[in-house]
């Protein structure tokens, strides 16, 4: 009888274990293994120096943030290879590169570009003092899918920078902090720390009096998704400036942008991952990190204010123009009738923004995906849907686009997003 009735405990343990009520998080069909397991995992730090090849006088450096050159040697006269390694595997493939060459003598030599655990993705960006940068020429690169990519550079003692994308890391952000900050209307302040100690700083840009809705912008999450951070810039500039709809706008509503959620994995390089390898877009369930927790704390301080959050954007990057949203019909039938009426009208409202951006900028194709969604994923847009019933997406610009279309797409998305909220 003891026996029976320790078994039925055990038993009723596992079926409630597995209650088909129960959460639990799922990740995106791409993701990795373990993506959605988001406490503190093993990462292999880059080691940072400078490699000198004393036969050929080329050198090689990852001293700087922002830079990933695991290893750096000679194949033969004119051929080097580029060693680069994520922070930890399994990773997505965003294979990221960043590093500086110079040469005692001038020279043209090749780089093999060599992936551990990933491929080429990004294509090569030179610049010569780390602020100005164009494309490689193309008759200058090509990809082997087995060996990786090949870059035919010319040498001297000046410094060339060699980046997947230009190098935006969180000395750049203070900077386009400061010169928003130049305006009366927009202040700071700090709403946690990053694993390594830096700042998670927030804007507030507004002239409206309290109590105001609001809508808040986010960023960076993934550190090499450089072309969303260009969309933050351009989208926020837009609210601050000086036209009619800007400045009627700020006097009706709050924004508050929080545009570096991952400045560790921004600054040592990362391909995707934070500090603690992991993947910050797939915390918005356990919110185990400091960064993803920061955020989660300061969107629940906003909601116990007396105004609502109107609309959430969180910019991204991949190899396409992409919105990610969420679908009326994602959510179970079984939740409340108020719910599901608030989820229906933040679609509704998402898809009259996006038809106003068509009809502002009706050369660009606006392409809008709905299959990514799943109410139990752990990624920020879910998060906020479901917890404050606003419209809430991912934007995700091409990692090759054109940098003036993506600075003009974010300025009429921001203009079009004013516009429709102060209407409504």
């Amino acid at each position: 009888m003891k026996i029976y009735s320790i078994l039925s405990f055990i038993l009723l343990i596992i079926l409630n274990g597995c209650s088909t009520t129960q959460k639990i998080p799922k990740g995106l069909y791409y993701d990795p293994p373990g993506s959605t397991i988001t406490t503190n995992k093993t990462i292999t730090p880059e080691h940072k120096r400078t490699i000198t090849i004393n036969s050929s006088g080329v050198s090689a450096s990852n001293e700087f943030e922002g830079a990933r050159l695991n290893d750096f040697f000679q194949v033969n006269d004119t051929l080097y290879e580029a060693e680069i390694e994520p922070e930890n595997a399994p990773i997505n493939n965003s294979a990221w590169y960043s590093f500086k060459l110079w040469s005692n003598k001038t020279q043209t030599v090749w780089i093999n570009l060599k992936y551990k655990d990933g491929s080429h993705r990004y294509y090569p960006k030179l610049s010569s003092d780390r602020i100005n940068w164009k494309p490689i020429d193309s008759t200058n690169y090509f990809v082997e899918k087995a060996n990786g990519a090949f870059l035919k550079l010319s040498l001297d003692k000046d410094t060339l920078w060699v980046s997947g994308q230009e190098l935006i890391t969180s000395a750049n952000y203070e900077k386009w902090i400061d010169k928003i900050l130049q305006n009366s209307f927009a202040k700071k302040k700090v709403i946690g720390y990053s694993s390594l100690g830096k700042p998670i700083e927030e804007l507030e840009i507004s002239e409206a009096s309290d109590p105001a809705d609001y809508i808040v912008l986010t960023g960076r999450l993934h550190p090499p998704e450089v072309t969303g951070a260009i969309a933050l810039f351009s989208f926020v500039e837009t609210i601050t400036g000086n036209s009619e709809t800007a400045n009627e706008f700020r006097k009706k509503f709050k924004v508050y942008v929080i545009p570096l959620l991952n400045p560790d994995g921004v600054d040592n390089g990362n391909w995707r991952h934070n500090i603690h390898g992991v993947d910050l877009n797939r915390d918005w369930y356990y919110f185990n990190q400091p960064e993803t927790k920061a955020v989660k704390n300061e969107m629940l301080r906003l909601k116990n204010l007396s105004g609502k959050m109107k609309f959430f954007i969180d910019f991204h990057s991949t190899q396409k123009d992409v919105f990610y949203i969420s679908k009326k019909d994602s959510l179970n039938n079984s939740i409340p009738e108020d719910v599901r009426l608030a989820h229906e009208r933040a679609y509704d409202i998402t898809k009259k923004w996006f038809a106003e951006i068509g009809n502002a900028f009706p050369e660009y194709h606006i392409n809008i995906d709905e299959s990514l969604n799943n109410p139990n994923s752990p990624t920020s847009d879910e998060w906020i849907y479901n917890n404050f019933y606003c419209p809430a997406l991912t934007y995700e610009m091409g990692d090759e686009d054109n940098r003036g279309e993506i600075k003009k797409l974010a300025s009429i998305a921001a203009t079009e997003l004013m516009k429709l909220l102060i209407e409504k």
